[in-house]
C-alpha cells in the first residue's frame, strides 16, 4: 500500500458497481491516483478477499462485498 496510498491520498477507493472484471483494477487506479505512471504495475501484490491473485485466478470477476488489496512489492526499507 505504502507508495500507492501516499499518491491517492487516502485508505481505499470504494467502487460503486455490482460485478466488474479485476482486469479494469488498473484503470481504477490510473483514474485514482496522481502520477500513476510512478506505479510498476508488474511489480504489485494483489489480493482480492485475503487471497493471492495467482491463486484465484487474473480474470476474476470482483462483486458487491469483496475486498482487493493493492501493495507494492518494491519499497524502501
Amino acid at each position: 500500500m505504502g507508495s500507492i496510498k501516499k499518491y491517492c491520498g487516502r485508505d481505499n477507493i470504494m467502487i460503486n458497481e455490482k460485478e466488474i472484471m479485476l482486469s479494469n483494477i488498473f484503470s481504477i487506479l490510473d483514474q485514482n491516483i496522481n502520477n500513476s505512471k510512478l506505479i510498476d504495475k508488474e511489480n504489485l501484490l494483489i489480493l482480492i478477499n485475503g487471497v493471492d491473485l495467482s491463486v484465484c485466478g487474473k480474470d476474476r470477476k470482483i462483486k458487491t462485498g469483496d475486498i482487493v488489496t493493492v501493495a507494492n512489492l518494491i519499497h524502501g526499507g
